[in-house]
């Protein structure tokens, strides 16, 4: 299989969701594994309040990309449920809008590029479908992928599966970003392309030991459905474990048709 040509300006933004303690420790990483990988120095990220605000930064972003662009990582760090991040108590935004974005269509100047998205929040929604090639409301299996023309050549990698809890730890961060920076050294990327990589990084998540109550979850608590109170009311009533909801592997779905090096 043929290398992707990243000789063109890598970019890179991070999408950074509030009421996360320990989340800090994610954007060090990040930042810190797109320095020493050739992607441009960022001591900014995306924050917001509205949905709007959020959409609006993110096309302000994605318009200043251009021809000379060669890569696309955006990472997602937020609280989450199936097929959305929250916004704020009111408002969530499928992660599909955020990939539409960036597609063929909306984004000429990534065509053909290898495009990576990074997703770290919870994916369980209670009642929700619980096929593996669900995620929302939107079909994600391989056939639909191939056969869908705006969107190509891209990654996305999910810290677990649909129906699992994203843990965190307030005092370290996520074991995605923890285990991605023991992995994505400049000896291991110039050996191993994307797909290994977090393969490793999947191999370390899970030999990985959880104490009980350790991690907190990025698991959205949306206004229209439950009060956090009512919420956690809920959990107990049902005799649901918290800890053995956390997903201890990567979801990686992908489309890429060449391999991709760092």
């Amino acid at each position: 299989m043929d290398k992707y040509d990243l000789s063109g300006r890598r970019a890179a933004i991070i999408i950074r969701g509030g009421g996360r303690p320990g989340d800090e420790y994610d954007v060090e990483r990040v930042t810190k594994i797109c320095q020493q990988n050739s992607f441009p120095e960022f001591g900014d990220w995306i924050s917001f309040s509205t949905k709007k605000e959020l959409i609006d930064a993110l096309k302000s972003f994605r318009d200043k990309l251009d021809g000379d662009t060669g890569m696309l990582m955006v990472t997602i760090m937020a609280h989450g449920t199936l097929g959305h991040i929250e916004v704020n108590d009111v408002e969530n935004l499928e992660l599909e809008e955020i990939y539409q974005l960036f597609n063929n269509r909306q984004c000429p100047a990534l065509r053909e590029k290898p495009k990576l998205f990074l997703v770290q929040a919870c994916r369980n929604v209670k009642g929700h479908s619980k096929n593996p090639n669900t995620d929302g409301s939107v079909q994600h299996s391989p056939l639909q992928k191939k056969l869908l023309p705006t969107l190509s050549d891209s990654m996305e990698v999910y810290a677990v599966f649909p129906d699992k809890f994203a843990g965190r730890r307030p005092d370290k961060g996520s074991p995605l970003f923890e285990e991605m920076e023991k992995v994505f050294n400049q000896d291991s990327v110039s050996k191993h392309h994307m797909y290994e990589l977090f393969t490793k990084v999947n191999e370390r998540l899970g030999q990985r030991t959880y104490a009980k109550g350790e991690y907190e979850c990025d698991h959205a608590i949306l206004s229209e459905r439950l009060s956090k109170l009512q919420l956690q009311s809920q959990i107990l009533s049902d005799n649901v474990d918290n800890d053995s909801k956390i997903g201890r592997s990567l979801h990686i779905v992908s489309s890429l048709t060449k391999k991709l090096y760092l």
